[in-house]
């Protein structure tokens, strides 16, 4: 079991965000809470974390995220390119 200052400390790194649900998911969502004696916000949580883990490990995934980082990486240069690095004044 978690001590309290261990509890805080969670707690502390969390971020509350609002989400809205349609009607039959949030029954559903509280359904399965109501049966494994949990609360609707545990079982979002869970399925949050099952959706990302599958998401960052399918190849659909992995194409975005390698053309996303192709993008910044040209972006940084067309900015480095047209913004010489500040220095010393040449004559």
């Amino acid at each position: 079991m978690p001590r309290k200052n261990e509890q805080l400390e969670e707690k502390d790194q969390q971020v509350v965000v609002s989400v809205r649900f349609p009607r039959q998911l949030l029954d559903r969502i509280q359904a399965i809470a109501a049966v494994e004696s949990s609360s609707a916000n545990a079982v979002i949580r869970a399925g949050m974390d099952a959706w990302v883990r599958d998401r960052v490990a399918s190849a659909d995934f992995r194409a975005a995220s390698e053309a996303y980082i192709a993008s910044a990486q040209q972006q940084v240069a067309t900015a480095l390119q047209e913004h010489p690095p500040h220095g010393p004044s040449q004559p």
